[in-house]
């Protein structure tokens, strides 16, 4: 329930679309439902790294990528409209089903941090195993997005802000007294009033390109969707499944759409469509079959998908959403040091934020 609080109404210029500047703006109107919000995107459409677009190839609405959320990411629930869990993963490995996650550490910090799991940063991994313990069904369920990200969470949360401005894309910033004065967009300049809030929601590479904050690593994710002309089963009738051994880490069903997702993905070798057909004939195999045909696909792959989970990217990570101007604060999922790059993070940080 949004509040209306006693004291001045504030003026808070958020940058950034995302997950981490969208939650911002429901925090803020939380705080104050007359505080003004407006909110800058230099994309032509908010989510960032998560959303949902209609592909004429395909036919269908699917999501940039298969995002997952965990039964343990309460901030995510907590926004999401109508959120749809199924069951814990389950593992096909050697022709046979297994249900014991504890037996794949290795390939579940891959998953979760999109790093090597010998090179993920062991506070990283004391984080995850913090949210997740107790290892009760609840908190291991999944909820996968299925072409709903932007209908599901994306449209909900952007209806918290006074004013979007898209195609607005940040290119520098005038400071004084330790305060950000103007804004100076591609499309426009923005000036700052004194009593006015900034709270920065870019993500990693362009919050250093203009603020010259820390140069991280990144690490790629890529992303196959194929429709089917029937819809597909996977093995016991499951609606998603990790395949270890494979090319792809986790096949997902969504009536006739198939998504793969293949993490840290930068030493792929093949091209799109060998790299779709081989990852199809890895699909059709987990029943046991031959596939006949290739069906239409789409193939994406993120270069900066998130940054690189080690030790020397989580050092450089801030340790606060303070920066050194007074009135603008930081979010996003890589400014939580400690934390895995995903939804839950970003959205944390935005409460952190706005706090």
């Amino acid at each position: 329930m949004l509040r209306v609080m006693s004291g001045k109404a504030l003026t808070y210029h958020i940058i950034g679309g995302g997950i981490a500047g969208l939650a911002a703006a429901k925090f803020i109107k939380e705080k104050n439902i007359k505080n003004k919000v407006v909110l800058y995107e230099a994309a032509a459409k908010l989510g960032g790294r998560c959303f949902s677009f209609f592909d004429a190839g395909l036919d269908r609405t699917i999501d940039n990528a298969t995002h997952v959320i965990l039964g343990a990411n309460k901030g995510v629930i907590n926004l999401m409209n109508r959120p749809e869990f199924s069951g814990k993963a389950k593992f096909f490995e050697n022709g046979t089903i297994n249900g014991k996650f504890w037996n794949y550490k290795d390939f579940i910090l891959l998953s979760v941090f999109n790093t090597k799991a010998d090179e993920v940063a062991p506070s990283l991994i004391k984080k995850l195993a913090f949210k997740l313990f107790p290892f009760l069904p609840n908190r291991l369920k999944i909820c996968y997005s299925k072409g709903d990200l932007t209908s599901k969470l994306i449209e909900p949360l952007s209806r918290y802000t006074d004013e979007i401005k898209l195609s607005h894309k940040l290119l520098d910033f005038t400071a004084e007294n330790d305060k950000i004065s103007l804004l100076t967009f591609n499309k426009s300049k923005v000036p700052i009033a004194p009593q006015d809030k900034i709270i920065c929601a870019l993500d990693a590479a362009n919050y250093s390109r203009i603020f010259s904050g820390p140069k991280f690593e990144f690490n790629e994710i890529a992303n196959i969707f194929y429709r089917t002309s029937t819809p597909l089963t996977l093995p016991e009738d499951s609606k998603f499944i990790a395949t270890p051994q494979n090319t792809a880490d986790w096949i997902f069903i969504n009536d006739d759409i198939v998504a793969a997702t293949i993490s840290n993905s930068a030493a792929l070798t093949e091209g799109d469509d060998e790299l779709a057909r081989k990852i199809w004939i890895e699909i059709r195999a987990l029943n046991g079959l031959k596939p006949a045909f290739l069906p239409s696909y789409r193939v994406m792959r993120y270069k900066q998908a998130t940054i690189k989970q080690d030790g020397k990217n989580n050092r450089l990570r801030p340790c606060s959403a303070n920066t050194k101007f007074k009135n603008m604060k930081l979010a996003g999922d890589w400014t939580m040091k400690n934390w895995p790059c995903c939804l839950e993070a970003a959205i944390q940080s935005a409460k952190r934020a706005v706090k």
